[in-house]
Order: structure tokens, then C-alpha cells, then sequence
């Protein structure tokens, strides 16, 4: 018999979901016929699919030492040095300012510990902010940029917050701004309400009466007649949204390889160096959040803010 209590942020999930996460090398039929075979127990009292495990609950499985070491989660991370810019950080969130050109998670394993959840990962082992003997959590990021976009990425450090996160982005009720140069004149405010799918091949998105829904708020801050700089507010938060959204208007991102314009694209490359798109993710507000009230109004702005007024300025000129 193998006895183990329930973390925190093991708590508050059904027990089955608990299992998966837990023995993640077991097939979803082995856990539910062992549960079916009432090889595991929560205080004591036969444990069923849908009892939910709280934090301090006693486990105990009925199962031999083998298969416990067979199916069980192997925690395999190995945290290094890290390169993190951190804007905020509390016990249950930090904000970081994500670089040009940096991966928000790892698409293959020649990125391991070249990305920005690994540098993530990295630093809250080293500053023993989570436990990484936890079979069943990792701190995990709530919303993701492309590769070539900067800026503010919120990660979650416990499950609760986690979860609080994940459903209040789902909402789309966390405020979202970015900061972009585009191609051509934008004097007026406008919006961008559409609906479009991925073609995954190509890693675009086009317009689809049946895809999913778009919604982008557009604020006009400067223009030279060539070039404009604008304030984008996130309602929906899809891949390449402001991007495609900015096609769309015939106004680009400048740098935009996807979606721009390959002759204005080769004219900033060779005047100004610049070769991907031009697009900050500068400021994020916080609503009131059940669970985490304190973050209410709160407003966090990049580091990079400077350096995009400064290029916009060098474009601009």
C-alpha cells in the first residue's frame, strides 16, 4: 500500500482528473479499472470517479510498488540558468517581459530551456517558489505571443491561480494593449469584428463565415502619412489577430513577413535593419477576479515601451 496527502495544489479536482495527472504514463482504462476495483481510498472511504480530493486529504492505493513506479509522472525539467525580466511577481502570478524573437513555450526539444516557460520554470525552482516533486502541477503561462512579438506574458505559480486565470482569459476579461507601427495613414479610431480559422500548413489565418470570432479595438496615435503608430486593444485574443486584422484594414505591421506588404517590408528592412514585425504587447489591466481581488485595476506596463516610442520615432522622422 502506497499512502501520499494532497497538496495544494493537487486540491479542489475530481479524483480521476487527479489520477491522470498523476500517473501520467497509465492508460485512462488501467485508472478507472483500479478505481473500479476499489484499489484506491480517500480517508479512508473507497474512492469513486467523481469524488473531488481536497487539500490535506489522505490517498492510499492499493496497487504493487511496480506498476506505482510504472505509471507514474516522471519529473523531468532540469532547470539551468535562466534570462528572465520580470515587471511583477506575487505568490501567485509574475508578469514577464518576453524579448523579440523568444519562444513562449518550446516547439520541439531543440528548444528545451531556450524558451520562455522554461527560463519561467527555471527561476521559480531556483528561488524554491514551487515544489518540483509535484507530480501533478508545473506553473504554467495563461497567454502566449508569437515569436517575433514582445512583451507582457502573465504565468501562474499554483494551481488555484492557474485556473483562476485560465477561465477569466477564456472570458476575455483581462485588458490586453499592444503598441505597433503600421503601413500607411490611420487618423481615426476603429474596430475590427470578424471571424477567421488557421490554415495549420501555412501557420495564417484567413476570413471564415464559419471560423471563430475577432474583436479588436484600434486607436489612431500618430501618423506621418506613410506610416502610422497605433494602440491595439485585445477583446478576443486569437492566433495572429492583430495581425490579420491589420491586413485586412490594408494597413500592415510593418516587418510582418505573413501579412505584409513585401515591398514596404523590404524598404525598413534596408533603411532600418528591421526584418519581423513590429508589434509590443506593452500594457495589461486587471479586472476584479474572484480568488485574486487584490489585482483589481491594477496596470502593468513592458519594459520596452521606451524603445518602441524610440523606433517610432526613428521611422517616423
Amino acid at each position: 500500500m502506497i499512502e501520499i496527502i494532497i497538496s495544494k495544489n493537487q486540491a479542489n479536482q475530481r479524483f480521476d482528473r487527479f489520477l491522470r495527472k498523476y500517473f501520467e504514463n497509465a492508460p485512462l482504462s488501467v485508472i478507472l479499472k483500479n478505481i473500479r476495483k476499489k484499489n484506491f481510498k480517500i480517508n479512508n472511504k473507497r474512492a469513486k470517479n467523481n469524488d473531488f480530493v481536497y487539500e490535506g486529504d489522505v490517498v492510499k492505493m492499493y496497487i504493487s510498488d511496480e506498476n506505482y513506479n510504472e505509471w507514474l509522472t516522471k519529473t523531468d525539467f532540469k532547470p539551468g540558468d535562466f534570462n528572465l525580466d520580470i515587471v511583477y511577481e506575487d505568490d501567485n502570478i509574475i508578469i514577464m517581459d518576453k524579448d523579440y524573437g523568444e519562444l513562449t513555450h518550446a516547439a520541439s526539444k531543440d528548444d528545451y530551456g531556450n524558451n520562455l516557460v522554461d527560463n519561467m520554470l527555471s527561476y521559480l525552482y531556483k528561488t524554491k517558489s514551487f515544489d518540483m516533486s509535484d507530480k501533478t502541477f508545473k506553473p504554467a503561462v495563461v497567454n502566449r505571443l508569437d515569436r517575433n512579438t514582445a512583451g507582457l506574458v502573465i504565468g501562474a505559480k499554483n494551481s488555484e491561480a492557474l485556473r483562476i486565470l485560465n477561465k477569466t482569459i477564456k472570458e476575455n476579461k483581462i485588458d490586453k494593449y499592444y503598441l505597433t507601427l503600421v503601413s500607411g495613414e490611420i487618423r481615426n479610431d476603429f474596430k475590427i469584428d470578424s471571424t477567421i480559422s488557421k490554415n495549420k500548413n501555412k501557420n495564417k489565418v484567413k476570413k471564415s463565415n464559419e471560423g471563430k470570432n475577432i474583436l479588436t479595438y484600434f486607436k489612431a496615435l500618430e501618423t506621418n502619412g506613410d506610416y502610422s503608430f497605433i494602440e491595439c486593444k485585445l477583446i478576443t485574443g486569437r492566433t495572429h489577430q492583430i495581425r490579420y486584422s491589420l491586413r485586412e484594414n490594408g494597413t500592415p505591421v510593418l516587418g510582418d513577413r505573413k501579412y505584409g506588404f513585401k515591398q514596404v517590408n523590404a524598404k525598413i528592412r534596408d533603411k532600418f535593419g528591421i526584418n519581423n514585425q513590429i508589434l509590443l504587447s506593452y500594457k495589461i489591466v486587471f479586472p476584479e477576479i474572484k480568488g485574486l481581488e487584490y489585482l483589481a485595476g491594477k496596470e502593468f506596463l513592458s519594459k520596452k515601451y521606451d524603445d518602441m516610442v524610440k523606433l517610432k520615432e526613428k521611422i517616423m522622422k
